[in-house]
């Protein structure tokens, strides 16, 4: 029989695992954002009760206490939510896809709208839903929803892609640009 850490331990890796994954994308969608809030509030209220019953269970042998792996719980989930929220878990994300995306920056294809976003062409590590391709050698591709509105790449090589309506780019080098597409 599992016991009831071992499940919470298999919920806390789990919501690490799909905070993470998802939160590397290049933007947050409505879903993840809750998920990461509601769900890392809820895992650490789970933690909580863990933890007071086992001081209750253990307030007879204080010493038999072991403090160091109760803290290693929370900590892994802050480190999990600070990946997804910071942008550090895209930024190695972008990384690891750059190959990828210089190869398909040189030889683009334009990609009408896909939902759910698996149907589109996989570049790297990211899902492409839509790309367009803009003189210049400009590529824009959308890969999620960010909240409200879309977000993706850009590759620019003659300096900030064209701004359209309410668009946003932080630069990432090389070309590269993080884009935010407001409508």
């Amino acid at each position: 029989m599992i016991g009831f850490g071992a499940m919470a331990l298999a919920a806390e890796l789990s919501w690490c695992l799909y905070v993470v994954g998802r939160g590397s994308d290049a933007g947050l969608s409505l879903f993840v954002v809750l998920a990461s809030v509601w769900g890392g509030g809820a895992l650490v209220l789970l933690w909580s009760i863990r933890l007071v019953l086992y001081v209750v269970a253990t307030r007879k042998v204080p010493e038999s206490r072991r403090w160091r792996q109760w803290a290693i719980e929370p900590l892994a989930l802050m480190v999990c939510f600070t990946l997804a929220w910071s942008g550090l878990a895209f930024r190695a994300r972008f990384l690891l896809s750059r190959p990828a995306l210089d190869r398909y920056a040189r030889a683009p294809t334009v990609v009408a709208p896909h939902y759910p976003p698996t149907q589109g062409p996989r570049v790297g590590l990211f899902w492409i839903r839509e790309a367009e391709v803009l003189p210049g050698g400009v590529v824009r591709m959308i890969t999620t929803d960010c909240m409200f509105d879309d977000c993706g790449l850009a590759y620019s090589p003659g300096g900030e892609p064209p701004v359209i309506g309410e668009d946003r780019y932080t630069a990432l080098g090389g070309g590269w640009w993080h884009w935010w597409r407001s409508w």
